[in-house]
C-alpha cells in the first residue's frame, strides 16, 4: 500500500478542480489538514502524516506546493489517546527521509518529508483498542480528530492453499482461506514467488521473486471474525509471472516455494473504497465523491494486520504448466 495515496488522490482533486471555469477559484481560505496513517500492532514505530490544504489568491497552485511551508503545520502537535486505557501519547515531530520514508518526487515538495513518530515500546497499544487521534493547531482552533479500532491478528488456513500444490490449470482456482479480526473490513491477497536464477556467463544462480497480486480489496463489511475464503484464478498467475520476469536468451530458471500474504485494514479504508466505486464507469457522474473519517480534515486514518504463510511448493504438474505453458514457456523454467 502507498503510503502517499491518500494525500495524493486527494490533493490532486484539490488542485484540478482549480482548472475549471465553473469553480469558485479563491473562496475564503479555510484550515483543512490533510490526514493520513495505518496504525498496527506489528510496527515497531508508528507515524502519521499531516499537511495542509491550501490556495494562497492570486497564487499558483503548482509553485506554491514545491514549498514545504506551504504544506506543512510548524506550530501542530498530534497526539495518539488509547480511549481503553485513557492514556494519552505525544508524537515526535521528524523527517521520513532519515527514518528510511523519503518521498517520492512530484507535485509537491518531498524535502523534508515531515511525519510525526511514536515508538511502539513506548505505547502499549492492545488488539481491538479504541485510539483517537487529536491534532491541535493552536490559535483556538478546534482540533481535529479521528478515532479507529486497532486490528488483531489475521490467521491463514493451511489447507486452504494447501502446503503442496498439484494443479495449476488455467480453468481452476486456487482456494484462499483465512480468519481475520472483527475489526478488519478489506484485504490484500498476493503471493510472494520465489525462484533462482542463472543467466548466460554467470556461475551461480542468484535468489529472484515475482508477486502475484490476487486482489487489492476482497471486501467483508460484515465480518464477525468467521473465515472468509476467496478463489484466485490461475491464469493470472502465469500473467503475473510473464509480466515481471524477462524472457533472457539461456537463461536459466529454477522454481522454488510461495508464500501467502494476507493483509487487513479497518473499516475506514472499506468506506473509502466502497464511496470511490460508487461512482465509477459508464453511468457515473463527472465529479468523484470522496470518504473521510476525519473530523475537522481530510484523508484516512485506520489500521491494519499482515499474516504471512511461507513454504507452499509445487508439484510436478504444476512445475509442467511453468515449462510448457502459453505465458511462460520461454521463461526458462527447469
Amino acid at each position: 500500500m502507498n503510503k502517499n495515496l491518500i494525500f495524493t488522490l486527494l490533493s490532486t482533486i484539490f488542485i484540478l478542480s482549480a482548472c475549471s471555469t465553473d469553480f469558485e477559484l479563491e473562496a475564503e481560505w479555510k484550515d483543512i489538514p490533510i490526514v493520513y496513517s495505518f496504525l498496527s500492532v506489528q510496527d515497531t514505530a508508528h507515524y502519521v502524516r499531516v499537511e495542509k490544504a491550501f490556495l494562497e489568491p492570486g497564487g499558483n497552485a503548482l509553485e506554491i506546493a514545491q514549498v514545504a511551508d506551504s504544506i506543512y503545520y510548524q506550530n501542530l502537535t498530534v497526539e495518539l489517546e488509547n480511549l481503553t486505557t485513557n492514556q494519552t501519547f505525544v508524537m515526535e515531530r521528524v523527517d521520513g527521509g532519515g527514518e528510511g520514508y523519503p518521498k517520492d518526487e512530484g507535485i509537491f515538495a518531498n524535502e523534508p518529508n515531515v511525519l510525526y513518530k511514536l515508538r511502539a515500546s513506548e505505547v502499549p497499544f492492545g488488539e481491538g483498542d479504541s485510539i483517537r487521534l487529536v491534532l491541535n493547531r493552536g490559535d483556538e482552533v478546534e482540533p481535529a480528530t479521528a478515532e479507529l479500532a486497532i486490528l488483531g491478528e489475521i490467521r491463514t488456513n493451511r489447507f486452504s492453499p494447501p502446503e503442496r500444490i498439484t494443479r495449476t490449470r488455467f480453468g481452476s482456482t486456487l482456494p484462499i482461506a483465512w480468519t481475520p479480526d472483527e475489526h478488519a473490513r478489506i484485504f490484500d491477497l498476493r503471493f510472494v514467488f520465489h525462484y533462482q536464477e542463472r543467466l548466460p556467463g554467470e556461475t551461480n544462480f542468484t535468489p529472484k521473486s515475482a508477486i502475484w497480486v490476487v486482489s487489492r480489496n476482497v471486501t467483508a463489511p460484515d465480518n464477525n471474525g468467521d473465515v472468509i475464503t476467496f478463489d484466485a484464478g490461475w491464469e493470472s498467475f502465469y500473467q503475473a509471472l510473464a509480466t515481471q520476469i524477462p524472457v533472457i536468451e539461456g537463461a536459466e530458471r529454477v522454481v522454488g516455494s510461495m508464500d501467502l500474504v494476507v493483509t487487513g485494514a479497518g473499516e475506514a479504508l472499506y468506506q473509502f473504497v466502497r464511496v470511490s466505486r460508487a461512482n465509477t464507469g459508464i453511468t457515473s457522474a463527472q465529479s468523484i465523491p470522496s470518504y473521510s473519517n476525519v473530523e475537522g480534515g481530510l484523508g484516512i486514518v485506520t489500521s491494519r494486520y499482515t499474516a504471512m504463510r511461507q513454504g507452499i511448493v509445487f508439484a510436478e504438474e504444476a512445475l509442467d504448466s511453468l515449462q510448457t505453458g502459453i505465458y511462460t514457456r520461454n521463461l526458462g523454467f527447469e
